[in-house]
């Protein structure tokens, strides 16, 4: 028989340097026996009145399986969609208030690489793309997948191919509200993959199981996202 599976979660909040709590997610994940892991977030940012709920599942190698994300905008509901991937197609089944029914499929030439529906504590689960076999420096992650293309990740939810850089830069000891860890730091370069430019983005994360420990986005965002606390 198969033993039972393992489980982690946490909080995530965000601090704006000059506005102060920003938003809150809480998060949590169940890892199956075969090594597949499903998250599971809720996602608040006070100060743009938006809302998300998102279930994620990858596989042992942390490539995408399927999905489900629902958005909120002030209070009332943006949009839902539900995704599949597998080695020749990524698809999303979803409504949207202002786009109506949407039947979106994307002919693949290669299996997409990681996916991105904008929990904070899923930012850190493209890391898992990076092969530290190949040593430091900047790799390119070529036809991953985006929910939305908003900052915020409050659009569609659609499917949004896009190419960028992950750069490793080295383990390091830091201290958060919800302890102290041994954790690998990472910069994404996206440069020219998104329709507005993104600020320099910098992640740390526990190594093994890709947990988010702290997120920092400079320029005009000027956040940071720090765990509060760690339940395993």
């Amino acid at each position: 028989m198969p033993g039972p599976r393992r489980w982690y979660g946490g909080v995530v909040e965000s601090i704006g340097d000059a506005t102060g709590l920003r938003g809150i997610e809480r998060f949590s994940v169940s890892v199956a026996p075969d090594g597949a892991r499903t998250l599971h977030a809720t996602c608040e940012i006070f100060d743009r009145g938006v809302s998300k709920d998102v279930v994620y599942s990858v596989d042992r190698h942390w490539r995408p399986m399927d999905a489900f994300v629902r958005l909120l905008k002030d209070g009332t509901l943006l949009g839902t969609g539900w995704y599949r991937f597998d080695d020749r197609e990524a698809e999303v089944q979803s409504w949207n208030r202002s786009l109506g029914r949407v039947d979106q499929r994307i002919r693949l030439e290669r299996p997409v690489p990681t996916f991105g529906p904008h929990p904070l504590s899923c930012d850190v689960w493209h890391l898992a793309a990076f092969d530290k076999a190949r040593g430091a420096g900047v790799q390119r992650l070529e036809g991953t997948m985006m929910s939305s293309v908003e900052h915020d990740g409050c659009s569609g939810p659609m499917l949004h191919p896009i190419n960028f850089g992950i750069e490793y830069c080295g383990l390091e000891r830091i201290t958060v509200r919800a302890g102290t860890f041994d954790v690998d730091r990472y910069q994404f370069h996206l440069g020219g993959s998104l329709p507005v430019e993104h600020p320099l983005e910098e992640l740390w994360c526990l190594p093994d199981d890709y947990i988010i420990v702290k997120i920092r986005v400079g320029g005009y965002l000027a956040t940071t996202y720090e765990l509060t606390s760690l339940m395993r």
